[in-house]
């Protein structure tokens, strides 16, 4: 049987800005690209949530881990998954208020 839970609320998180820059290809074509900067902004996003499926002690794991990390929008993934890779669902930050419902 698979186990659910859900970890919600509002948070604070440090986002690195992206900036539009131009480069000339190969071919001698100008084509615009999104560049990562060193700058870095803190907002705040509400109505997050990270929904966890699977086994009871990768639940734990991912609850534990995901207290540290703020949700792209609604997140529906495994926990194991998402302990492989959490920056892959979430940006780092802190939780200003939050739930975990199961």
């Amino acid at each position: 049987m698979v186990k659910r839970i859900a970890f919600y609320g509002k948070g604070e998180a440090k986002i690195h800005v992206k900036q539009r820059f131009w480069k000339r290809r190969k071919d001698g074509i100008l084509q615009r690209f999104w560049k990562k900067t060193k700058r870095v902004k803190t907002q705040v996003m509400e109505n997050v949530r990270f929904e966890f499926y699977g086994k009871g002690k990768d639940l734990y794991k991912a609850v534990v881990k995901a207290h540290h990390y703020i949700p792209k929008g609604f997140v529906h993934v495994s926990a194991e998954k998402f302990l492989e890779n959490p920056s892959k669902y979430g940006f780092e930050g802190e939780w200003i208020e939050k739930e975990i419902e199961s």
